[in-house]
């Protein structure tokens, strides 16, 4: 039977089997949740999604290599996003050195750049596109990803106090930016 026509087993089936190294437990983790994770990539990157699929690439790679030490105090997905998230703070910070050796325009200079939606969810992806990182990242995780405050804490390594002010002033930004468009 092929991974496509397995059956999907349990997170703690899943997790046993790929500590063992079964290769249709890594089609199946793969198949499971590797869209949302590189949505969670892409939308953390904001207007400059080039790296998506690299990183996508580099999370399952460091994921495969944590794996031994998932101990099942969080989802399989949260444990993931939490590696996906340290993937996209490693690159921002790269690609700002950079900038800065470089003397080169912002990272974000194409946040201008439509989306191909039309209307207010242009407006939209444009407002979210021009926010900083850490507010993109937390409201995409609560209202795309629709993860709860607890394991949004678990992912960015914060308080759920933090979580919930950081969405607060994500959400006032938005709002701010999304006043100010013409």
């Amino acid at each position: 039977m092929s991974s496509a026509e397995a059956p999907r087993s349990s997170q703690s089936d899943l997790v046993a089997r790929l500590k063992a190294g079964d290769e249709d437990a890594a089609h199946e983790f793969f198949d499971r949740y590797a869209a949302r994770i590189r949505r969670f990539i892409a939308n953390s990157l904001g207007a400059d999604a080039a790296d998506t699929d690299d990183l996508l690439q580099e999370t399952f790679i460091a994921l495969a290599d944590a794996l031994p030490f998932f101990r099942g105090d969080s989802s399989l997905f949260t444990f993931a996003c939490a590696i996906a998230h340290r993937k996209v703070l490693s690159l921002i910070r790269t690609n700002a050195r950079r900038a800065r050796l470089m003397r080169a325009a912002p990272i974000d200079e194409d946040a201008s750049t439509p989306a191909p939606d039309a209307g207010a969810s242009r407006e939209f992806r444009r407002a979210l596109a021009q926010l900083r990182p850490e507010y993109r990242e937390v409201l995409i995780l609560k209202y795309v990803e629709e993860i709860a405050i607890s394991e949004i804490a678990r992912i960015l390594r914060l308080g759920e106090h933090a979580v919930e002010s950081r969405l607060a002033r994500a959400r006032k930004a938005i709002r701010k930016s999304l006043k100010e468009e013409p």
